[in-house]
């Protein structure tokens, strides 16, 4: 996990929209869902639950959330 990772995710609880999200990042949705998974797949984990809206975090992602704070 590098810091843009973690920045680009920090982003992504505050906002909890994929596509609001990557705007204010100036980067495109689908660049910011990549970035997102080679998180989870880093950390062997799931952060988000992408079944579910509005857009959930999992216990993992609130610990995340909470660390990166």
């Amino acid at each position: 996990m590098n810091l843009s990772q973690l920045r680009y995710f920090r982003k992504l609880a505050q906002v909890q929209h994929f596509t609001r999200a990557a705007e204010e990042l100036f980067i495109t949705q689908p660049a910011l869902t990549n970035y997102i998974k080679r998180m989870e797949e880093e950390l062997g984990v799931t952060l988000v639950d992408r079944t579910t809206k509005p857009l959930q975090f999992t216990a993992y992602g609130l610990s995340l959330i909470h660390i990166s704070e």
